[in-house]
């Protein structure tokens, strides 16, 4: 399955996890979003598209460019994101997505509802945090950080249980107003959780 990094403009202290995100997740296709290219440049990652409206600088350096008027549908994002699964990408990265504005931060966490929503797997991912969606059924998620929190998107999860945590579940109702689910630990390398009804933001944090 080919994957991608999409590397996003939002301002960040400290950019070095995108480099090793880069050698360890071994991108097929990397994209950088409008002044996402400053930090692909600065990481020396070679960036394959730059798209944007490049309000937030663009830069040099990309080996192809997709400029976009500054009032268009979409954000730059999520317009890497859709070129990313149209050239067939199944797993897709989202980097540098979650500093400066919240209005950005949320749209792009959302955004994983549509990647989901086209058939593939995607996750926002910056120096302390990985987040992705889980639907219905069982998944085993490696703990990749000692805690992870279950944040609904649906109003009401049902039938929620999780296995190999500090604080299990069994059959739960997990309510999107409440935060029964948020800041749970993992005891070993991975913590299985099932839901019978209902999405969810799972997000794994330092």
């Amino acid at each position: 399955m080919k994957r991608a990094l999409v590397i996003a403009a939002a301002p960040e202290e400290e950019i070095g996890y995108i480099r090793r995100l880069y050698e360890q997740w071994q991108p097929d296709l990397v994209l950088c979003a409008d002044g996402g290219l400053q930090k692909a440049n600065r990481l020396q990652i070679p960036c394959d598209v730059l798209m944007g409206d490049m309000d937030s600088g663009g830069g040099e350096g990309a080996r192809e460019v997709v400029r976009f008027p500054a009032e268009k549908d979409y954000t730059d994002s999520q317009s890497c994101l859709r070129e990313a699964l149209a050239r067939g990408c199944g797993q897709v990265v989202l980097a540098g997505a979650t500093g400066g504005r919240l209005d950005h931060l949320l749209c792009n966490l959302h955004l994983l509802e549509w990647v989901e929503g086209q058939g593939a797997h995607g996750y926002v991912v910056d120096g302390g945090n990985v987040a992705q969606i889980l639907r219905p059924g069982v998944v085993q998620v490696p703990a990749q950080f000692r805690y992870f929190s279950l944040i609904p998107l649906d109003p009401v999860l049902a039938g929620v249980d999780i296995r190999g945590a500090k604080y299990p579940l069994q059959n739960a109702t997990v309510r999107r107003d409440d935060s029964l689910c948020v800041s749970n630990e993992a005891l070993g390398q991975a913590v299985e959780i099932r839901i019978a009804h209902g999405q969810a933001f799972l997000i794994f944090s330092k």
